[in-house]
């Protein structure tokens, strides 16, 4: 009889557990279904932004006829897949290799353009640097109610803000973000083969940008490289760019030299090589005097962080055999 009551119950029990199952209006969660889509970004206009230069820029639509006079502004564009939208460059504008041959018009100068050029050439969009340029002419492109944007950007980390900036203005966003993502894989790839070089193993850097022994100090982008290169900048104690005379260059023993003027000065290695009294100094004894790109290493673009690279493949070649 005890046997009896007690199978009763359990059954009793089941069936009310299976009720209670079947009568739940909560839905089991599907991990699948709850993915979000992946989503673009857009940019909406009209776009106000701030310039380098602190100026509030609005662009009433995307910009299809871009005035760039920033060389590093024009590889910036070309990588965001804005070729078509570029319709006139700089003289000193060479990359991509082609680039004057696909615009409109080159500017021999790109710091004092012609006004009228400008005006009929029609833009949405101007693009001039900071360095060099005349405020006034900027004001006065800007009185003929035109965008002008400005940009100046001093490092690594601006260069890839700058970049994600023109993705912004120019509903390229998605290009942007993944031109930087790449930019930063390959730098931090970089850091890790400069990590592993001993603080003394790290070698004394004299970089020349023409043959009076001007040099760039603390706060310069090309300190920055050659910084993050691993090597150590004898010019520390300059302040911005500065100028060495030629004892101070050897009572600082430097292991490598760089220069950055051998695509006007032909023989820039070899007449430093010649130097009266350089030849006690470390980099000219063992031939480690070498060239770099200047574009490379001076303009902030996509290319920066292969500048980067060449300087620390300079220095530490057998870091990336």
């Amino acid at each position: 009889m005890f046997k009896h009551k007690l199978c009763s119950l359990l059954i009793l029990i089941v069936a009310l557990t299976l009720l209670a199952g079947c009568g739940s209006t909560t839905p089991k969660s599907n991990p699948q279904a709850e993915v979000p889509k992946a989503q673009t970004t857009q940019t909406t206009y009209p776009l106000t932004l701030k310039d380098d230069s602190g100026a509030s820029v609005t662009i009433a639509s995307q910009p299809k006829r871009i005035v760039s006079l920033v060389p590093a502004t024009t590889e910036t564009l070309f990588a965001l897949g804005l070729e078509e939208n570029v319709l006139a460059v700089t003289k000193w504008d060479d990359y991509p290799a082609d680039v004057q041959k696909k615009v409109e018009y080159v500017f021999q100068d790109g710091v004092n353009p012609n006004l009228e050029q400008i005006l009929a050439l029609n833009p949405d969009l101007v693009v001039m640097g900071i360095m060099g340029t005349n405020p006034k002419t900027v004001e006065s492109i800007r009185n003929l109610n035109i965008p002008i944007f400005v940009v100046d950007p001093q490092t690594i980390e601006a260069t890839y803000l700058s970049i994600e900036t023109f993705g912004q203005l120019t509903d390229t966003q998605e290009q942007a973000k993944q031109l930087v993502s790449g930019m930063k894989e390959k730098q931090q790839s970089i850091a890790k083969k400069v990590a592993s070089i001993e603080t003394s193993d790290r070698l004394r850097v004299w970089t020349e940008v023409d043959e009076n022994l001007f040099t760039p100090g603390q706060g310069t982008f090309l300190n920055e490289l050659l910084t993050k290169a691993g090597g150590i900048n004898i010019a520390d104690d300059v302040q911005g760019w500065g100028q060495y005379n030629s004892e101070q260059v050897i009572s600082k023993n430097p292991q490598v030299i760089f220069e950055t003027y051998d695509y006007y000065q032909k023989d820039a290695i070899a007449t430093i090589l010649a130097r009266n009294g350089w030849q006690t100094i470390d980099a000219v004894k063992n031939k480690r005097v070498i060239g770099l790109d200047n574009n490379l290493v001076s303009r902030p673009g996509p290319r920066i962080v292969d500048g980067l690279e060449s300087i620390s493949k300079a220095l530490y070649p057998d870091l990336y055999k």
